[in-house]
Parts: C-alpha cells; structure tokens; sequence
C-alpha cells in the first residue's frame, strides 16, 4: 500500500518514522490486523514491522489485543493520540525550563540564520511577533496567513500596528489588511508558499514553504537590525505600491491617492520606530528619537 505523501510527512513531522506512519495508516484502515497482515499490507519485512509497531506502542499511537492468542493492534484516533502527546510535551517542557532556568542566556548575536523545518519558521514568527512592541508588517500566502492569524489579532489587541499583505480576500480584526492587487495573482506562478515578516524593524524572517506541507525550499530568520531594518523598507514601500494600485484600479483620483499614501507613511514608517533596533553608535542622532531630525536653521 503505497501511503499519500502530504499524510506521510504529516505523521513524521510529530515524530513517527516513515515505517511507522505507514503501520498507523494501515491499522486506521484496517483496525484488529496482525504485524504479519500489517507487513504485507505496507510491503516490509516481518521483522521490521513488529519493530515499528512495538515503537507505535510505546509512542502510545497503537493497542495492541493478546486476549485471543494472536496479537492484532489498533490504532488510536490522531486526536487521542495527538491530545495525549501535547500533554506530555507540556509536563516535558514545564519540567525542562525549570531545570535550564539557571543555565540559558538570551542571545544578543546579530546574524542571518538558517530555518530548517516549518516548525522553526511558523515557531520563529509566532516568537517574533509576540515579542514586537511597536510594529509587525506580514506578506504572506493565505496558509501561512491563517496559521499566524491567531497570533496577529493578539498583537493587534495589546497596541502593536499590524499591517498585513495577504493573496486572497481575509480579515484580521485590528490589523490593516490590504486587498490583493488587480492583475495576476502569485498564487498563480509560485509552487510554494511565501512567508516574510518584519518585526519592530529590528528582525525578520523570510521563508518560501512547500505548499503540500512537504518543507521548507528557503528560509531564514535576519537578527541584523540593519538588514532587518531593508526587509522592512522594502516592504512597507511594496505595501503602500499596492495600495495605490488598488486604489486606482477602483478609479480614485489623485487627491485621495495622496492622502492615503500620506496616511499609511505616518502610520508605519515613523522615524522612531524605523530605526528602532539600530545600535546608536551608528546613527548621527539617537535611535529613541521621537521624529524625524530637526533642520538646523540658517
């Protein structure tokens, strides 16, 4: 039985190997079969499946019935198993930070990382995004969209501007979404998922996602408040471009165009907050500054 890809990377994105997953789908079909039909049914070897089943054991995915004399298995719905799992994440992590309290240090090293899984990346955002203070700018997907959703609204909520490029039609409550763009769609050019964001000017991530959930093709999280500080320009300039698209597609004259141009420069590329992250030893005037630098008069 040859197992549908997305549900294989699925079941191994929680920690099942590729053995395993393949064993808990047979038995989801095929509830009360013995490692022997199981084996057959996935094409392994005997051996190497009651391995796999004696790991989906202890994993707690499987039972396993002795009471007729031949062992059969059944596997436990995802929702059981997955309800289960999280709670033993929780006891494991309340007890693991407790015990590393004393020993881990926040890290102030500026530098480009490497993202190597979507965990890391929608955990990398969701980090970022609950720790801004002033500002969040999201282009995204619509599947990294409602994934971050959540955390958006709650930023929204405690006072952070939330400003938001999605590619299809959504609502955010308290964040300013724009509407897509006329013309061409990228959802209709690209095989993957974008996810960029911006963070207080002073981080960012840029990822591009497999959109069957299959990984990550390229991603990276920026600790470089001046590179941090480019994503962001960039961004913000191709958020106001869009709107100005959309407005104009809708026939606005220039006047309006104008002022909502002007609108969206004060709201989101304050001088404060867009040098926020920059060390003040390599600004002429102080980061905290409330607003652009004075003119010196003649």
């Amino acid at each position: 039985m040859k197992m549908n890809r997305r549900i294989e990377n699925l079941l191994t994105n929680i920690g099942l190997t590729g053995l395993e997953a393949s064993a808990y789908v047979v038995l989801l079909r095929e509830p009360g079969a013995t490692a022997y039909r199981v084996s057959q049914l996935i094409g392994k070897a005997p051996a190497n499946t009651y391995k796999a089943l004696d790991s989906l054991l202890a994993k707690g995915a499987v039972v396993v019935d002795e009471s007729a004399g031949s062992k059969t298995y059944v596997a436990l719905p995802v929702r059981e198993y997955l309800n289960s799992k999280r709670r033993d994440l929780d006891e494991q992590q309340e007890a693991i930070e407790k015990a590393l309290s004393g020993v881990a240090v926040e890290s102030t090293e500026q530098g480009m990382y490497r993202l190597a899984s979507i965990e890391q990346v929608y955990e990398r955002c969701r980090a970022l995004i609950a720790g801004a203070e002033k500002l969040v700018l999201l282009d995204a997907f619509p599947t990294p969209m409602a994934e971050l959703k959540r955390d958006l609204r709650a930023a929204a909520k405690r006072g952070v501007k939330v400003f938001v490029k999605p590619y299809a039609k959504t609502s955010i409550p308290g964040c300013d979404v724009l509407d897509p763009a006329p013309g061409p769609s990228q959802l209709d050019v690209w095989k993957g998922d974008w996810l960029n964001l911006v963070a207080d000017c002073s981080q960012s991530v840029q990822a591009f996602l497999g959109r069957d959930g299959s990984g990550v093709l390229a991603a990276a999280w920026c600790r470089n408040p001046y590179l941090a500080m480019l994503d962001f320009n960039g961004m913000a300039s191709e958020f106001i471009l869009t709107r100005v698209m959309v407005l104009a597609h809708e026939g606005k004259d220039g006047q309006t165009i104008g002022r909502e141009i002007g609108r969206m420069m004060g709201r989101y590329m304050e001088f404060g907050t867009f040098v926020r992250g920059i060390p003040d030893a390599w600004l002429l005037v102080e980061k905290r500054t409330a607003g652009r630098p004075k003119r010196r008069r003649k």
